[in-house]
C-alpha cells in the first residue's frame, strides 16, 4: 500500500511538471512570435534578392531563363568564359568592343523583359586593377553611347574579389565616383571572398551600394563530413559573416552550390545544404538576398567546378531552390524556422 502511494505521488508530480513545462513552452513561443512579428526579423519577405550568377548566353537559353523567373528575381549576367573576370578579350578593337556592348544590351533587354533585377558584369576590371582611371572614364563614354540599356540596368559588378588583389578601398571609391557621374542610378555591387581570418580586416569601398560575400566552403576534396564542415565553417563562412556584419552596408550571401567535374572531388550540394543557406540568410540582419552560381555544363576557368543547373541537379535540389524563392516572393512555405525550437522545419 505504501509503495502504491509513493507511485501515485510521483505520478502526480510528473503530471504537474509536464503541464508546467508545456505552459512555459507555449508562453515562450508566444513571446518569440510577438517579437518576430514586431521586428520583421526572420520573415522570408525581408530578403529582397534571390537569384543566380549565370554563366552562359542568356539569348540562347531563353526558355531556361523564363522557367527560372518563376522563383527568382535576380540574374548576375556572365556571358562567356572570357568575361568571367570582367574584361574584354585581350587586344579587342573599338569595333569589337561596340559589337560586344550591343550584344550585351540585347541580353539585358531580354532579362528585363522578364522583370529580372539585372547585375551586369562590366568588362573594365583590368583598368581598375591597373588604376587607369582616365581610360576607365573613356570606356564609360563608349558604353553610354553604344549600350542604351544602361538606363534600365539595376546593378553593375565593376571588380571581382578586391581582397585577393592590391586594389584598395580608396582606389575603388575613385572608380565608383567616375561610374556614378555617368550612370548615377545604377547600383554598384562588390563581392568579397572572405576565406580566412587574415582577410577580416580588409576594408570595402565606402561608396559601394551593396556588398556580397562568397565564403567558398570547400577546398580540394571537401566532401561535407562533419569534421570538414566545422573546419570550413570556421575558416570561411563564420569569417565572412563576421566581416559583412561589421560593415555599414547591406550584403548578399552566395550559397555554396559547387561540385567537381572530377568524380573524386567535391560532391554535389544537397537539398538540405541549400535550405540551410536560406535559413542562415534570414538570421543575418544586414543580409538582403541570396544568390547561387548557375554554371550549367560550362567549365569555370581552370577550377574544374560546376554549379547548380537543371540538367544535372537532382529533382529534389531543384524543388528546394524553387521552394526557397517562392517562400521569399510569394507565400510562406515550411522552409522557414520553427519558432519553438529554432530548428529546420520538417517536411
Amino acid at each position: 500500500m505504501r509503495n502504491i502511494k509513493i507511485v501515485l505521488f510521483i505520478s502526480v508530480l510528473l503530471l504537474t511538471f509536464t503541464g508546467y513545462s508545456t505552459t512555459m513552452t507555449t508562453n515562450q513561443k508566444k513571446k518569440i512570435e510577438k517579437r518576430l512579428e514586431t521586428s520583421g526579423y526572420l520573415k522570408p519577405g525581408r530578403l529582397k534578392y534571390y537569384g543566380y550568377a549565370y554563366l552562359g548566353d542568356v539569348l540562347k537559353e531563353k526558355k531556361e531563363l523564363k522557367k527560372m523567373r518563376e522563383y527568382c528575381n535576380t540574374i548576375g549576367m556572365i556571358t562567356s568564359e572570357s568575361s568571367l573576370r570582367n574584361k574584354y578579350d585581350k587586344g579587342a578593337t573599338e569595333k569589337e568592343k561596340i559589337a560586344f556592348l550591343k550584344k550585351e544590351g540585347e541580353r539585358i533587354k531580354f532579362l528585363k523583359s522578364l522583370d529580372y533585377e539585372v547585375c551586369w558584369f562590366m568588362p573594365l576590371a583590368s583598368l581598375v586593377k591597373e588604376n587607369k582611371l582616365a581610360e576607365f572614364k573613356k570606356e564609360l563614354q563608349l558604353i553610354k553611347k553604344n549600350m542604351p540599356e544602361m538606363k534600365i540596368l539595376d546593378m553593375v559588378y565593376i571588380f571581382d574579389e578586391p581582397n585577393f588583389t592590391d586594389v584598395s578601398a580608396e582606389q575603388l571609391d575613385d572608380f565608383i565616383d567616375a561610374f556614378k557621374k555617368v550612370f548615377p542610378n545604377v547600383k554598384t555591387l562588390f563581392f568579397y571572398a572572405i576565406v580566412h581570418p587574415k582577410f577580416l580586416n580588409v576594408k570595402p569601398p565606402s561608396k559601394a551600394d551593396i556588398l556580397g560575400i562568397d565564403p567558398y566552403m570547400f577546398k580540394g576534396r571537401y566532401e561535407n563530413t562533419p569534421e570538414e564542415f566545422e573546419y570550413f565553417y570556421r575558416e570561411s563562412l563564420a569569417c565572412a559573416l563576421d566581416w559583412a556584419n561589421r560593415q555599414d552596408k547591406p550584403f548578399v550571401l552566395a550559397g555554396d552550390c559547387f561540385y567537381s567535374r572530377n568524380p573524386k572531388g567535391k560532391k554535389k550540394t544537397t537539398p538540405e545544404a541549400a535550405q540551410w543557406y536560406y535559413q542562415l540568410a534570414l538570421t543575418q540582419p544586414k543580409c538582403i538576398g541570396l544568390i547561387w552560381f548557375y554554371y550549367g555544363n560550362l567549365p569555370i576557368e581552370s577550377e574544374n567546378l560546376k554549379g547548380f543547373n537543371f540538367k544535372e541537379s537532382s529533382k529534389k535540389l531543384q524543388k528546394t531552390h524553387r521552394d526557397i524563392g517562392k517562400a521569399i516572393f510569394k507565400k510562406p512555405t515550411p522552409l522557414g524556422l520553427q519558432w519553438d525550437t529554432f530548428a529546420p522545419a520538417g517536411e
